[in-house]
């Protein structure tokens, strides 16, 4: 089915390998451009991305101390003297952001889950997130003054 991009150009999108997770169509008033070919847009992804890594941080530390036993004798166990190796990458979950004009994806950024406990990353909830993330794209897009060439390369 094609989207009818007319009154909400815009949309965001986070998947998990690949599956959507989360999208929103939402529309910007006064959009420059000349944002689309910019640094700052950049900074805008790395920006909406990092809430939802501090999320992501915030309900590991809540997952960990509610399974914290600080009454468990730690100093009893029995440690190995052979320490295992358990490669965490094994089998990654790679989380992909995306940022969309009318359907067509301008910039993408990708990061690991496997940083967060499967309990965190498999049971993404970001609703209240939501309009803070918008505000950032938002934000960053409406800019009269964007950078265009970087070390002498035009982007």
């Amino acid at each position: 089915m094609k989207k009818n991009y007319e009154n909400l150009p815009y949309e965001f999108l986070l998947l998990i390998n690949d599956k959507p997770i989360v999208g929103r169509n939402f529309s910007i008033r006064g959009f420059n451009s000349d944002s689309l070919r910019s640094l700052e847009l950049k900074e805008v992804i790395d920006d909406a991305v990092n809430i939802i890594k501090r999320q992501f941080k915030s309900k590991t530390s809540d997952y960990l101390f509610k399974y914290y036993n600080p009454y468990f004798a730690y100093s009893d166990v029995v440690v190995d003297t052979e320490p295992h190796k358990v490669d965490i990458y094994a089998n990654e979950d790679i989380f992909t952001f995306q940022i969309k004009v009318k359907g067509n994806v301008v910039i993408q950024k990708i990061f690991s889950g496997n940083h967060y406990p499967p309990k965190v990353r498999y049971d993404v909830d970001i609703r209240k997130n939501i309009p803070d993330i918008i505000a950032t794209i938002q934000n960053g897009l409406v800019q009269k003054n964007y950078t265009k060439e970087l070390c002498g390369y035009a982007l």
